[in-house]
């Protein structure tokens, strides 16, 4: 008779265990789905903290040097900006708030300390303390931590004076964000006419 009522406990017990579990997995996909179907005004802190766009797998890009995108040549500055286009502002929500994806505001970082380089180079002033330099410094460094890329790349040469040479990185498809930008923007444009 014990072992009996032992065991209709367990039965209990095992029971209320699996409820319970249900019902948390019922919740999880309930706060999944509001998360995903939320709608934002774009007013105050009311915004997602990433653009809610459609994403494909990853992509691998390969290291290569390329001829494009030097420090100095008379079409590096046109180069540098086309990666960014109209400074990779985008406009969100019925106020049109204006936002910077990340993406984009890390290339415009690169591009203006390298325009602080080429220029302290023709004109022997070094600003290196200047707050924007300061910021975006700042900003890929906090970046850098923050994606904790573990990676392994091959290091040549000693050990003084390291080459680093990664293979490939895999990456999130940037085209697609380009072309939700040129999207957007275009929508925009439009609705200022």
């Amino acid at each position: 008779m014990l072992s009996i009522a032992l065991s209709h406990r367990n039965l209990f017990f095992v029971l209320c265990v699996l409820i319970v579990k249900l019902g948390c997995v019922w919740w999880l996909r309930q706060q999944v789905q509001s998360s995903v179907q939320r709608t934002y005004s774009y007013i105050g802190d009311d915004y997602p903290r990433a653009w809610p766009i459609p994403m494909a797998g990853p992509v691998l890009m390969p290291l290569e040097n390329t001829r494009r995108y030097m420090i100095e040549a008379p079409e590096s500055d046109q180069e540098w900006d086309s990666m960014t286009p109209n400074n990779g502002i985008i406009h969100l929500g019925e106020q049109r708030r204006p936002f910077s994806i990340s993406m984009f505001h890390q290339l415009r970082c690169i591009s203006l300390l390298r325009t602080e380089m080429v220029s302290a180079q023709k004109t022997g002033v070094v600003k290196p303390d200047s707050p924007l330099n300061q910021h975006c410094i700042n900003y890929l460094r906090q970046l850098l931590f923050c994606d904790a890329d573990t990676i392994l790349d091959v290091v040549l040469g000693p050990l003084s004076h390291p080459l680093v040479i990664p293979e490939f990185f895999e990456c999130k498809d940037w085209q697609l964000v380009y072309d939700e930008v040129e999207k957007n923007q275009r929508e925009y444009l439009g609705s200022d006419s």
